[in-house]
């Protein structure tokens, strides 16, 4: 058994009842307090009471990991399992045949550092992100005990990126869409609509007499309701002849689907003298136009699909200062008026 000062906190060493050597913080700050809780733990093993849970058996990383993806695709959430499957993988390549228990803070804490090398503090993070997930259900199905990454600093991550049309943009942008293209595009910059959510829209999903989109399969998993713009129903509206309820939308050549339109999007871009601009940022542009045209804050949330309006607040809110001196006009004729 050992007592050892790392950075600023005192770990402990010791083997358990099936002789592995433990290694774990006892986030103390002072070496008594450790010696402390190491006496008591070899109490423990003396008189065979350590751990009620210490016989499980021990578990490869590798299968819970699987098994956690298994779950988020059992949660019919697309966006959410794809994103798992990605940071999954990357995590059973780098602790490969470790076994569940077996990976303490310090483990967590070298990938975090070797994946910094490489890769983005935002990508870092995510992968933290799921690796705590993984070990949060290892828990609740009762396959370990401990989460070795809820004691890990995650990386400060740089402010994210914001990037929008003008009109005079957008108007050059659609002017270089042909086709498809333009349809998709406009109807991205008046709905907020993500790409693939407007190349899913089918017949089905519109209602021309309330004039409203339905988007089922959104990134959150939840169904929205958007309003139809005058220039986005005409334009819908003859998409749709000759289509049966579940008929996509947009399809290719031979009737399917249509998966993607990077290709033609990015020329159109290029024509257009725009730079630096992904289709994503088309949501963007739409949340910012309704933001400088009054809409409150609230409703750009409801409108975006996003669950907390606060994360709106944080991403949008300064773009438009005419926006805020408008608010605090609304303020100062309540203050005004008079009471009676």
């Amino acid at each position: 058994m050992s007592v050892y000062l790392q950075d600023t906190t005192w770990w402990i060493g010791y083997r358990d009842p099936q002789g592995r050597w433990v290694r774990q913080s006892t986030h103390c700050q002072t070496k008594k307090d450790a010696q402390a809780i190491l006496a008591s733990i070899k109490t423990k093993l003396f008189e065979g009471r350590f751990f009620d849970k210490a016989q499980r058996p021990l578990v490869p990383f590798g299968d819970v990991a699987i098994r956690v993806l298994e779950y988020q695709r059992s949660m019919k959430r697309r966006s959410v399992e794809q994103f798992h499957k990605h940071y999954t993988n990357n995590l059973i390549a780098y602790f490969g045949e470790k076994f569940l228990q077996d990976i303490g803070v310090e483990d967590v804490e070298r990938y975090r550092l070797d994946r910094s090398k490489n890769v983005a503090p935002a990508s870092v993070n995510r992968g933290l992100a799921v690796l705590k997930r993984i070990y949060n259900l290892a828990i609740k199905w009762d396959l370990t005990e401990k989460n070795p990454v809820k004691f890990v600093e995650f990386l400060k991550e740089p402010e994210g990126r914001l990037r929008f049309l003008s009109k005079q943009d957008q108007t050059a942008l659609l002017d270089r869409c042909k086709g498809d293209l333009y349809d998709i595009v406009l109807i991205a910059l008046r709905t907020g609509m993500r790409r693939g959510e407007v190349l899913n829209l089918r017949k089905a999903d519109l209602d021309f007499e309330r004039e409203l989109i339905f988007v089922s399969k959104t990134k959150t998993g939840r169904t929205l309701q958007l309003p139809m713009l005058k220039e986005v129903k005409l334009l819908l509206e003859k998409r749709v002849l000759g289509l049966n309820g579940q008929d996509p939308i947009f399809r290719n050549r031979l009737g399917g689907r249509l998966k993607t339109c990077g290709g033609s999007f990015n020329n159109a871009l290029r024509l257009a003298g725009i730079k630096d601009f992904h289709f994503h940022d088309l949501r963007h542009t739409y949340a910012t136009d309704l933001i400088s045209a009054g809409v409150e804050i609230f409703t750009v949330a409801k409108l975006l699909g996003h669950t907390d309006p606060k994360i709106t607040a944080r991403v949008y809110a300064h773009l438009s200062p005419e926006y805020r001196k408008a608010e605090m006009e609304k303020y100062q004729n309540y203050l005004n008026t008079k009471i009676s």
